[in-house]
């Protein structure tokens, strides 16, 4: 889990670094038609199914998926890393609320703190450049709530399907997802893009085999607090790179907000898996 949340940091770092020059449709489209060609080659050496037990409601999920990732990346492109990548990760406590009125689970009064605490710290966090840049903190945020109806929807389903399928799913839908948007802003990337683009599908490709292998190794409400550490290591290379510095009260927010994720994970009778490949 360790390497799967350094390789979704490092595709979030090239995604700012490709962002610098390219637009964030076009990154959304090479990194999953890139990544539609690694997750295939995955379904087929592992001899998995690329269909799926439910089509109707894995092309539902991919579609929140895309949502999610154009809007993550809409995020990281007009906002400090650390940030953008913090609000994407409030999808687990999205999960739970959604969780409660659409699949009618039951949330202990622990989990309800800890969702009223996660909001404070989401203040905190966003409070200080809502004024100057409401729309990115906005669609930021939306990423992650986004995200977790993508989650949702797979838990209508049960939760036997194939991560690598769910994940070709998401990667092909969003590849035809963002093939329209391209007409607003396109051009063929030179060898420098291309480098920055490899890298963005490199590093979540990475990310889900290593989150993947996680999961099925150790009980997931174990292993996934230390997914937070990916937005640690984004603020850390904002940070080091683009002299992107938290403040005192953005620091605060982050970490409420992973405190409260990590309570969510240890305290909910269902542990909620949220793969944030997006």
């Amino acid at each position: 889990m360790i390497l799967a949340a350094v390789s979704f940091a490092t595709m979030a770092i090239f995604v700012k670094l490709a962002s610098d020059t390219v637009s964030s449709v076009e990154i959304v489209f090479f990194r999953s038609i890139l990544g539609s060609l690694m997750i295939g080659a995955v379904i087929w050496k592992e001899k998995d199914s690329w269909i799926g037990l439910n089509p109707k409601v894995l092309v539902l999920r991919g579609v929140f998926g895309f949502v999610a990732l154009s809007l993550h990346f809409y995020a990281i492109a007009k906002l400090d890393l650390g940030t953008a990548v913090m609000l994407n990760y409030t999808a687990p406590i999205f999960v739970v609320i959604f969780a409660r009125f659409l699949l009618k689970e039951k949330i202990t009064w622990k989990v309800n703190l800890a969702i009223l605490v996660s909001f404070v710290g989401l203040y905190f966090l966003a409070g200080p450049q809502f004024q100057s840049k409401p729309i990115p903190i906005f669609l930021g945020l939306l990423s992650g709530i986004f995200a977790a109806l993508a989650y949702v929807f797979i838990r209508f389903n049960g939760e036997d399907e194939s991560p690598y399928t769910i994940i070709f799913y998401f990667t092909i839908i969003s590849t035809i997802g963002s093939i329209p948007l391209l007409a607003l802003d396109f051009h063929w990337p030179d060898t420098v893009e291309w480098v920055e683009l490899t890298g963005v599908s490199i590093g979540a490709f990475f990310g889900q085999i290593y989150l993947t292998k996680s999961i099925q190794k150790a009980p997931v409400s174990f292993v996934l607090p230390f997914s937070y550490l990916t937005p640690v290591f984004c603020a850390a290379s904002g940070a080091l790179v683009w002299k992107e510095f938290l403040s005192g009260e953005q620091l605060v927010g982050s970490l409420i907000i992973i405190a409260s994720g990590i309570a969510i994970y240890l305290f909910r009778e269902k542990t909620s898996f949220v793969p944030i490949e997006e």
